[in-house]
């Protein structure tokens, strides 16, 4: 006997396969597909901290982020760039993914956080 998904279940699948997609054609090149980065050039997104702000990644993914950050103990100095032409869904998909593979979530993140993250976006 099998049982059926929750609507939720189904669209958290979604948004990580959707997710999984956009991550390797606008991340993986810096943040490595395994989540690692590349050495003392990219941060890793491997249990890093940011992960646990959806509203400031969606933030950076839309906007960039220049200046320092401290990731896992490790400083790293590169500008990320803006993906301004990424939609609020995909937006909304990427976050998911991340978090759903790297941080701590086990859920989606609703498009509607997402739109509503980034109306209050501080810079990066």
């Amino acid at each position: 006997m099998f049982a059926c998904k929750s609507a939720s279940e189904l669209k958290s699948e979604q948004y990580f396969v959707e997710g999984y997609q956009l991550y390797t054609t606008y991340c993986a090149n810096c943040h490595q597909t395994d989540g690692k980065g590349m050495s003392n050039l990219y941060p890793p997104l491997v249990n890093s901290s940011i992960l646990d702000d959806k509203s400031a990644v969606a933030c950076i993914i839309r906007n960039g982020m220049k200046g320092t950050i401290l990731v896992n103990g490790k400083e790293f100095n590169r500008p990320m760039p803006a993906n301004p032409k990424l939609t609020e869904i995909e937006i909304a998909e990427l976050v998911s993914f991340v978090s759903m593979k790297w941080g701590k979530d086990s859920v989606y993140t609703p498009i509607e956080a997402v739109q509503v993250a980034l109306k209050d976006c501080k810079a990066y």
